[in-house]
């Protein structure tokens, strides 16, 4: 038979994580944002439409993975520059990651192949050590908003995933 203050102590125990908080994000990390080439040659000039998907493409990253995991997503911001991986490159983009507190950096490059078929190349590193923690390649059809969307919502998932011990 339990003792009284023994039962009492489990219930004020379980009342308590019951009434804790959820979790909060232990792990900060960076989206940069996408690189991007074009190799397709294609005729049309695309540049506008290609930028509104990158900006589209890196903020539902941002949305996703932060709503997705118990991650908390940080924004690069590089003032006048592009946060880009091709512009300042993985050195400097680490360094503004870890300025701004997150451990984890994302970069990503997207490069048209075809009027029809993309890749993506996304990794995410350590910021302090620059090791890779996770890496996702793919290709994607149809350079169209959908398609985009697709392979986003996929990468999203598939970077959560990976970096998230399974719960």
């Amino acid at each position: 038979m339990m003792h009284p203050w023994a039962a009492a102590g489990a219930a004020l125990v379980t009342l308590a994580l019951a009434a804790a908080p959820a979790r909060a994000a232990t792990t900060s990390i960076a989206i940069a944002d996408l690189g991007f080439s074009d190799s397709s040659g294609e005729a049309a000039d695309q540049t506008a439409p290609h930028r509104a998907r990158l900006q589209d493409f890196a903020a539902a990253l941002r949305r996703d993975i932060g709503t997705q995991g118990d991650l908390h997503v940080l924004a690069l911001t590089c003032g006048q520059s592009t946060c880009a991986v091709d512009a300042p490159g993985v050195a400097a983009l680490r360094e503004r990651a870890r300025e701004e507190g997150a451990a984890l950096v994302l970069v990503a490059g997207v490069h048209k192949m075809s009027t029809l078929v993309l890749s993506l190349r996304v990794g995410v590193l350590d910021v302090a050590t620059g090791r890779l923690v996770a890496e996702r390649w793919l290709t994607f059809r149809g350079d169209t908003d959908e398609g985009w969307r697709r392979a986003g919502d996929y990468v999203a998932r598939e970077i959560v995933a990976a970096i998230e011990p399974a719960k």
